[in-house]
């Protein structure tokens, strides 16, 4: 091997492009996966907001399509509407409000950057923790 190839294979790595055991992490509070249909179902729907449930379900959709149980991680207003049936204006709103910020496309499909899943995660993790000590609250 000559040594200038040598140089850049310093910046490769074999491991997945995010972190899958932080994301699982975030994301089992949220949500739960049919098997079979790698249907995407949420959980705690009360502590979400639209955006909220844009990105996790895009997150989750990255995470099947590392894992290859999905053939795209692509997500867009009319699928998040069909499989929760938020009010399309809702929705539409929402995904004007994420574009650039942590979601990326055209036209109607959009993914999340793999650069921006770990501020995913940590704004899920405060949910979480806000959700907790609400539930702490009532009892």
């Amino acid at each position: 091997m000559n040594k200038r190839k040598g140089y850049i294979e310093e910046l490769f790595t074999d491991s997945s492009p995010i972190d899958e055991k932080s994301t699982v992490q975030a994301l089992k509070y949220f949500i739960t996966i049919q098997r079979d249909s790698k249907d995407i179902y949420f959980k705690n729907e009360k502590d979400l907001t639209v955006e909220d449930t844009i990105l996790i379900y895009g997150l989750t959709k990255k995470l099947l399509n590392i894992r290859g149980l999905v053939g795209a991680e692509e997500i867009s207003a009319s699928e998040i509407y069909q499989k929760t049936g938020i009010k399309k204006g809702s929705i539409d709103s929402a995904f004007n409000r994420l574009r650039g910020k942590y979601i990326v496309g055209r036209k109607k499909n959009y993914v999340i950057p793999n650069f921006k899943v770990n501020e995913i995660i940590e704004n899920l993790k405060n949910i979480i923790k806000l959700s907790e000590k609400t539930k702490k609250g009532e009892k």
